[in-house]
């Protein structure tokens, strides 16, 4: 008699992204959406201009095949459009899960921080710049 091997514990873990107190859930993306998502993986490179070209006609194909998903973000997609979160944080999110599967995550913090971070820098200045103005 053959004994069950639990595998759990080799299996590729979930991705946990939190906000404003939901902890969305994305789960490792199937052998169909992990296509969908290398697709998705080079246009963000073309489009963020890490890499220099056009999306080549075979990868163009692929990302037409998708509709109302999100291969990188699964079910958690609908969970975060139908829990309200700003369209650009999902995208930011999207971007995030995307590059988290394809290149893994110390490429996605990182890409993450350089999209985001400076952003972040650039309003705290205005902020400081603001208050440090006399009042009338």
């Amino acid at each position: 008699m053959a004994t069950a091997t639990d595998f759990s514990s080799w299996a590729v873990p979930d991705l946990v992204l939190t906000l404003g107190g939901h902890e969305f859930i994305v789960h490792p993306p199937s052998v169909d959406d992990m296509g969908k998502l290398l697709a998705c993986a080079v246009r963000g490179e073309v489009n963020l201009g890490l890499i220099s070209g056009t999306i080549p006609a075979e990868v163009q194909g692929v990302l037409d095949t998708i509709k109302d998903e999100h291969p990188a973000l699964g079910a958690a997609y609908h969970e975060m459009i139908a829990a309200g979160i700003n369209p650009i944080t999902i995208d930011r999110m999207g971007y995030y899960a995307v590059f988290y599967w394809a290149r893994g995550k110390d490429f996605a913090d990182r890409l993450a921080v350089l999209l985001w971070a400076r952003e972040q820098g650039e309003a705290a200045a205005a902020a400081e710049t603001t208050d440090a103005v006399p009042k009338a």
